[in-house]
């Protein structure tokens, strides 16, 4: 029992110093984007985006990018995307919403909060914004089956089918579609 005891103690221990050495690590780089210029901020942003790996410090470059007003619509609409890999979605959705006020035909900002609030079981909502979505690219047909997707779970099945076939008759390999499609 006593060893149990122990290891728990180490390891919570050893967490605790884990998550310092990590929060040294973030005020560290912190304090390194806030003295860098713009150019080498925006190339950073772009590199750490891109690689998907260090949402921590993705998040952290994007948000002196938007506070510098640099690239702001892009940079909003990244650091959105940022939040909702990082699990943070109310935060991911509210900067996609910002991006969306400074450039109002991003079809990726209104795609991306479709799927989101489909994701947390916000269908009409995710319908809205998928609708959004094909105001400016008409012809796509994953913003179809999204709208197929969220109808069909608000029992809307004769417009969901509707939705579906437009999909398919703009893609006629949407295999997603085709599965929602046998369910009618």
């Amino acid at each position: 029992m006593r060893k149990v005891i122990l290891f728990v103690t180490v390891l919570i221990a050893f967490n605790s110093f884990s998550q310092s050495i990590q929060d040294s690590d973030i005020r560290s780089f912190e304090n390194k984007i806030s003295k860098i210029k713009n150019t080498e901020l925006l190339s950073m942003s772009d590199k750490l985006y891109e690689s998907q790996t260090e949402s921590a410090k993705t998040i952290i470059a994007l948000k002196e990018c938007v506070k510098r007003n640099l690239d702001k619509g892009n940079s909003l609409y990244r650091l959105g995307v940022s939040y909702i890999e990082n699990g943070e979605t109310e935060n991911g959705i509210k900067e996609l919403e910002k991006a969306i006020k400074i450039e109002p035909e991003n079809f990726k900002a209104y795609f991306n909060i479709g799927a989101v609030c489909y994701d947390i079981k916000q269908y009409e909502k995710s319908v809205e914004y998928y609708q959004k979505a094909l105001e400016i690219e008409p012809k796509n047909d994953a913003c179809y089956y999204g709208i197929a997707l969220s109808e069909y779970i608000l029992n809307k099945k004769k417009s969901s089918k509707q939705n579906c076939e437009k999909a398919l008759k703009l893609n006629p390999n949407n295999i997603n579609a085709k599965l929602l499609l046998e369910k009618y």
